[in-house]
């Protein structure tokens, strides 16, 4: 046992010891406190006595470092993902993101206005070893108590990844608690009840109406003018299709395939990071048969782009007036829920996730088999290459159905 020694922080008794698993020589210190130096050796000698069975019980852990060390360290990963964003635009994070993120690890540290503790203690306070599935259980509890559900949901993930750290850094996490924690226990009971998808007749009549206003323009506004034109297009879009919203945005001028009436699906734009990603799995890439009211809609659509020399660097099929991508929830209420509203119609039937559903039902009403109902929604089970294996016959049998089932 070594001698009582002073540092800036207080007295000390230190003593050695051989970690079992590094073979390295090792030093832990005591705190001395208010205690007598004859106390404070017992102490050390305790403590030297507890960790030797700890080692011969096989339950060892290199270093117990406070929970702080995991979150800083999932900030540090951020913080290369953001550096990396800055090098290169199209990976990494945007600094919105990043910022947001962070704000996410603080707010789990207990370093916030929320104030989160667990047992009366803040996570960042505890040590990785302390953090036990009942730990976890009480942790998940107090979020989804003091936390709305955007930020429950979101530092519940991030917790869950500074657990991983704290494992595969050696932090003094032996197994990961999450796994053992049912968050459904604590989510709220309150019933969602699904809303149903719009109607043939609903969307038929809101389509032509937008047709009639995109027709009318506007000369004096050219915002207007352009607003009107997109409005039509992005809903007949939606509508025609059911593809996904980031599918949607995502897609480029070179990907539509207008004198042989098809789309090409094979990347997404991820708003989160604002970069364009490819889809998610390989049944998502697919090939999506157009009718022919919305070929004429691309194709007045990409003239209009033309004449008015719309910049459009990316060579996005919907870029903003600016050539920039759309943001998806400035969509949902400007273009496609107001004008909704406008004509009379509950704004919150429609968006392009209930364009999706509704596009399901009029195949379904039109008798289109399962298989091929699967394919065009993006929820087959076959890859890339069945898709693109896919005739010229099958092509044209698909345009001739879907144009059936949207003809009035």
């Amino acid at each position: 046992m070594g001698d009582v020694f002073t540092t800036g922080c207080g007295k000390f008794v230190m003593f050695f010891y051989r970690c079992p698993i590094t073979n390295k020589r090792l030093k832990k210190q005591v705190s001395i406190g208010k205690l007598s130096e004859t106390e404070a050796t017992a102490k050390a000698k305790q403590l030297k006595k507890d960790l030797e069975r700890t080692i011969d019980d096989g339950n060892y852990i290199v270093e117990d470092k406070p929970f702080k060390f995991a979150l800083d360290g999932l900030k540090k990963i951020y913080l290369s993902k953001w550096e990396l964003h800055q090098k290169d635009s199209n990976t990494g994070l945007r600094e919105r993101t990043y910022n947001e993120y962070c704000e996410q690890l603080k707010i789990i540290g207990g370093n916030s206005n929320h104030n989160i503790k667990v047992f009366d203690k803040k996570l960042s306070d505890y040590k990785c070893s302390e953090i036990t599935p009942p730990i976890a259980n009480e942790v998940s509890k107090v979020f989804a108590r003091d936390l709305n559900k955007n930020f429950n949901t979101k530092c519940w993930a991030k917790f869950v990844a500074a657990c991983k750290l704290a494992i595969v850094e050696n932090m003094g996490l032996k197994i990961n608690p999450c796994l053992m924690v049912d968050r459904t226990n604590h989510q709220s009971k309150t019933r969602v009840i699904k809303k149903k998808a719009p109607t043939k007749q609903m969307v038929d009549k809101y389509l032509d109406h937008l047709e009639q206003v995109k027709n009318v323009g506007s000369n004096s506004c050219p915002r207007k003018d352009f607003t009107s034109k997109f409005n039509y297009i992005i809903n007949l879009y939606s509508a025609h299709t059911g593809k996904r919203s980031n599918e949607i945005y995502g897609m480029l001028v070179k990907d539509v395939h207008l004198e042989k009436g098809f789309a090409e699906v094979n990347q997404v734009y991820c708003a989160k990071t604002g970069n364009i990603e490819l889809t998610k799995t390989d049944k998502s890439e697919r090939i999506v048969a157009l009718t022919d009211r919305l070929i004429q809609g691309l194709q007045e659509w990409l003239a209009y782009l033309n004449n008015k020399e719309i910049p459009n660097p990316k060579g996005l099929l919907f870029p903003t007036m600016n050539g920039n991508y759309r943001n998806a929830s400035n969509v949902l209420n400007r273009n496609i829920k107001l004008p909704a509203k406008k004509f009379g119609i509950d704004p919150s039937t429609l968006s392009v996730h209930q364009y999706r559903r509704h596009n399901n039902s009029r195949r379904k009403d039109a008798g289109h088999d399962g298989d091929r109902l699967r394919n065009q929604m993006g929820h087959e089970d076959q890859k890339m290459t069945d898709l693109y294996n896919t005739t010229w016959e099958d092509i044209k049998r698909d345009r001739k159905d879907i144009n059936e089932a949207f003809s009035s």
